[in-house]
């Protein structure tokens, strides 16, 4: 039987177990690990996963307000959880017959993603054929999750610019890891990996176009909004009764925009959005700004949750960012 979902039920748990320790959940990686495997008790780790196989099957919209809620209670967690959705969302649709989908929903496996770096030109990570098995070879600048998730799904282009993609075990002998020093989100085992591995075909789950990455970027254009607007709601949380006119103001403007943005989910053109984007991510800026000069001197305590926030804002700022998106954000500032 599928696990039960309901907002409500999510932004119930959020308020009660996440939202009081995020601070701790920063900065400490026992704790993330707590309440990420309480996501996984409760089924939630497979929005996007068929109710066949025992997902949850979200809507767009559901699946954004849930990751909003997310990160309105806490970056770190928003930022790990999403790399196991993302996996579960991934293998489900390129390897429905694996029997062992029905638990990802519950982190059984619990699944991290190697991709980002398919944005680079050349990729730091290539792949190459050695009779029937797959070669990956190079560096992952960027894999967050390690010592969380059991498995990677990996991506690296062949030389005639294919992209296949295969499921690496963690404890495999062949990863060669150097944490990141990060200012934001450091709890969540960020790491730069070297690899030199070469798999048997059954780790292979697919083999996708050249395209794919910019494909995904594109029709996925929309979706990283719901982690500024979730950040910009925390930071207007934070905002006291003396800053009431600011709040009121900003918060009406986040209304709007989160409006939008339901609508537009699954249905906006490249360049609306784009658009819905960068005002996202300029909101949560300017809240992020608001919470900071709520809170005066103490935003700069490690205590505090604004300045845990404005930490986070830089995170969530580059996460996912494309060659388009950077482009058409410094033209927004530049004016």
């Amino acid at each position: 039987m599928a696990p039960r979902f309901d907002l409500q039920d999510l932004q119930a748990w959020l308020t009660a177990e996440v939202q009081p320790q995020a601070e701790r959940i920063d900065q400490d990686p026992v704790v993330l690990a707590q309440v990420l495997q309480a996501m996984g008790d409760r089924g939630w780790l497979g929005f996007s996963v068929p109710a066949c196989e025992e997902g949850l099957a979200l809507s767009p919209v559901e699946v954004w307000q849930a990751q909003a809620a997310i990160a309105s209670a806490s970056g770190a967690l928003a930022f790990l959880q999403t790399q196991h959705q993302s996996a579960a969302s991934f293998l489900s649709k390129h390897q429905p017959s694996d029997r062992r989908l029905s638990g990802l929903s519950y982190g059984r496996p619990t699944v991290g993603i190697g991709f980002s770096h398919l944005r680079r030109s050349p990729s730091p990570l290539q792949a190459s054929w050695h009779k029937d098995h797959i070669v990956l070879s190079g560096e992952l600048p960027w894999l967050t999750g390690w010592g969380f998730f059991e498995e990677f799904l990996i991506a690296a282009p062949l030389p005639e610019g294919q992209t296949p993609f295969a499921l690496i075990p963690a404890q495999a002998p062949e990863w060669k890891v150097s944490p990141l020093a990060l200012a934001a989100m450091g709890t969540t085992g960020t790491v730069a990996a070297q690899l030199i591995i070469t798999l048997p075909r059954d780790r292979l789950v697919t083999i996708l176009p050249a395209t794919w990455i910019r494909d995904r970027d594109r029709q996925g254009t929309l979706s990283p909004s719901a982690f500024a607007c979730g950040l910009a709601r925390a930071c207007l949380g934070l905002l006291t009764a003396r800053d009431a006119d600011c709040r009121e103001v900003l918060t009406a403007q986040l209304g709007q925009l989160e409006q939008a943005i339901a609508q537009a989910l699954g249905q906006a053109d490249f360049r609306e959005a784009l658009s819905l984007r960068i005002q996202a991510l300029t909101l949560m800026h300017r809240c992020t700004q608001a919470a900071v000069f709520s809170a005066a001197g103490a935003a700069n305590s490690l205590q505090n949750p604004a300045q845990r926030l404005y930490r986070e804002a830089l995170a969530f700022s580059v996460l996912g960012l494309t060659t388009e998106l950077r482009q058409e954000y410094l033209s927004a500032i530049a004016g």
